[in-house]
């Protein structure tokens, strides 16, 4: 009795502990970042890569649903790792054959991972000005011969091979509901209208490329870098012609606008009519 008590114990302490790491940095591991075994040429891309951006080290920001952000040190870019740990099974299955449901459980996964990669895809392809989007990196390759520098959460530093790890590079924004604010305490309301109205067109232009965002949220998604508007998270991407027609894209800016149109109603009043004027004018063009 008491052997099994102390074995008890011991397994209780371990993942209590693995639990206390995981809240302390966020789940970030290096071993997380790295893509699971596949071809991913189909997302290749040969663009030059921006040297002067190697140069810096990159230091914790926060974690997303499907990746850890990394904030360079002038505070203009962020680096983005994925979260390969729910695109793959456990490392230690690799080993075994792809039968049975294992066998369905890697295709399930993989399919994820092709989703994500074809969403980041597009919106590099498609709306790398709209999305701020600076470089992306979905390829093993051999040609960058760079490394950067991290700081995670708890201030370990790591150095990463660029040839050997897929990211992207980004402008760095800010929240588009945190930026409102902002230009509202300061008083500049003039600015907060001109920025609102380039930001619901952000959304319109997005559906006019034919273009569909299965995650269209304004609180979360979309911020400024200035005053310009930019889609920050662009994970759920994919292309649909429909977008295109007016008899589509016009009810959907008003569907995925409702709670940002309710949060500027309820926190910046003064604002409600220029929303709803530019969003009446989008959803009839």
């Amino acid at each position: 009795m008491k052997r099994l008590l102390k074995l008890f114990l011991i397994l209780f302490a371990f993942i209590a502990l693995e639990r206390l790491c995981h809240k302390a940095t966020d789940g970030f591991a290096m071993v997380n970042v790295f893509a699971p075994p596949g071809n991913n040429d189909a997302w290749k891309i040969d663009d030059p890569f921006p040297e002067n951006l190697c140069a810096q080290t990159f230091y914790y920001l926060n974690s997303g649903s499907q990746s850890y952000v990394f904030v360079s040190e002038d505070g203009t870019t962020v680096l983005k790792l994925f979260k390969f740990q729910h695109m793959r099974t456990p490392p230690f299955l690799n080993p075994l054959p792809s039968v049975g449901k294992l066998k369905m459980k890697r295709e399930k996964k993989r399919k994820v991972l092709e989703k994500t990669f074809q969403s980041l895809f597009i919106a590099y392809s498609h709306m790398k000005e709209e999305t701020g989007l600076l470089y992306l990196h979905l390829t093993k390759t051999a040609h960058l011969q760079r490394t950067v520098t991290l700081k995670d959460k708890i201030g370990r530093t790591h150095t990463l091979d660029l040839d050997a790890v897929e990211f992207l590079l980004q402008k760095r924004g800010t929240l588009a509901y945190s930026a409102i604010d902002q230009w509202m305490e300061k008083g500049e309301e003039e600015t907060a209208k001109k920025a609102l109205r380039s930001l619901l067109h952000l959304a319109k232009e997005r559906a006019a490329k034919g273009i569909f965002d299965k995650d269209p949220d304004f609180q979360t998604n979309f911020g400024f870098v200035g005053e310009s508007p930019i889609q920050l998270d662009f994970g759920r991407l994919s292309f649909a012609e429909e977008e295109k027609d007016p008899k589509v894209y016009g009810p959907e800016m008003i569907r995925i606008t409702r709670a940002f149109e309710l949060w500027i109603q309820t926190h910046h009043p003064s604002l409600h009519a220029t929303f709803q004027e530019e969003l009446h004018a989008l959803s009839a063009s």
